[in-house]
């Protein structure tokens, strides 16, 4: 039987973070919540963004992200309010920082996704950045389902990273052209 290294050190990770956020914290630590409700709702919020971002990390699902930025808007919400007036701006402001960052880091930075995100698609299935494979269903004159496969090339492809979105753009050899902006790891094409 052999032990999975991956799995004995997120099992590490959990009982570390486990640890430090319900057993060894203070009760003043967690003073600047509003009562002792939340500030439990708060321990679980940190646990569950710290262990989410590792899992994300280690065994790369792209998913698990959401889950720590969901985690620290819940945080900073069940913060306590300041005095002044700007109680809610603040938390405004906060909030949309953890989206830009977020979306930053979600934004792919290499040429690749843009041609992954064709392939996913039912027609063409691009697996080389020369040349991309075109799959049409067709019925024959006999009623029967055939597939027909077009091999075609690649002769433009352009890819731009612009730190808060991503452009993408291939064009083959039959005409088609696919365009694409992806904003927070999401494509959509124009």
């Amino acid at each position: 039987m052999m032990i999975n290294l991956d799995i004995v050190f997120m099992i590490v990770i959990v009982i570390a973070s486990f640890y430090q956020i319900f057993i060894k914290a203070e009760q003043n630590d967690w003073s600047r919540f509003r009562s002792e409700s939340l500030s439990t709702i708060a321990r679980y919020l940190h646990f569950g963004s710290l262990i989410s971002i590792f899992a994300g990390i280690i065994y790369d699902i792209k998913w698990m992200p959401w889950i720590a930025l969901y985690s620290m808007v819940g945080i900073i919400l069940c913060l306590k309010p300041k005095e002044d007036k700007t109680k809610g701006g603040q938390k405004f402001v906060l909030i949309l920082l953890f989206l830009l960052i977020f979306n930053v880091l979600r934004v792919p930075t290499h040429q690749n996704s843009f041609q992954d995100y064709i392939s996913t698609k039912e027609t063409y299935q691009c697996i080389h950045s020369f040349e991309c494979v075109k799959l049409t269903s067709i019925v024959t004159a006999e009623d029967l389902l055939e597939t027909k496969v077009e091999i075609l090339p690649v002769e433009g492809y352009s890819f731009d990273f612009y730190y808060i979105f991503a452009k993408g753009s291939l064009k083959l050899a039959n005409e088609d052209e696919m365009k694409g902006l992806n904003i927070a790891g999401f494509w959509i094409e124009y």
